[in-house]
């Protein structure tokens, strides 16, 4: 997995909202989803946010890597990018009944766009059934 040493979550006591567009930008993918997604992806996953309130998890993938992605809005998936934010936990943490990460930044960073958009879309098919439109924009 790409890491990048201009960033790292914060060290602080509590989650953090900041910046997406700048060292990375983000993809929140509903629970019901997303727990498929990061099975497939398995160690080829890089860090990954829970949030158990808004029930979804959070892939952080390099700055502009989203733009252009064909996602059905019926899906509720977020792309955060630049002039959006994202609640980020504490780097230290990695179990809790608030905000924290599944996979960790410093053991994982970035995941590769590109890959997180096929996996992303073959899910979205099988629970959704097949699109009409397969121009497959981000492919």
């Amino acid at each position: 997995m790409p890491l990048t040493t201009q960033w790292s979550p914060p060290s602080s006591l509590t989650a953090e909202l900041l910046p997406a567009g700048v060292h990375w930008d983000a993809c929140k993918v509903p629970a019901y989803l997303g727990e498929r997604v990061l099975v497939r992806l398995g160690r080829e996953s890089g860090a990954v946010i829970r949030d158990p309130y808004g029930r979804r998890l959070t892939w952080l993938v390099p700055p502009g890597t989203t733009n252009g992605w064909d996602i059905p809005e019926t899906t509720c998936v977020q792309l955060l990018g630049i002039t959006q934010h994202l609640t980020v936990p504490p780097g230290w943490c990695t179990r809790s009944a608030f905000t924290h990460w599944v996979r960790g930044w410093a053991e994982h960073g970035l995941t590769d766009a590109r890959l997180l958009y096929v996996v992303l879309d073959a899910v979205i098919r099988a629970e959704h059934g097949p699109r009409d439109d397969v121009s497959g924009a981000g492919r």
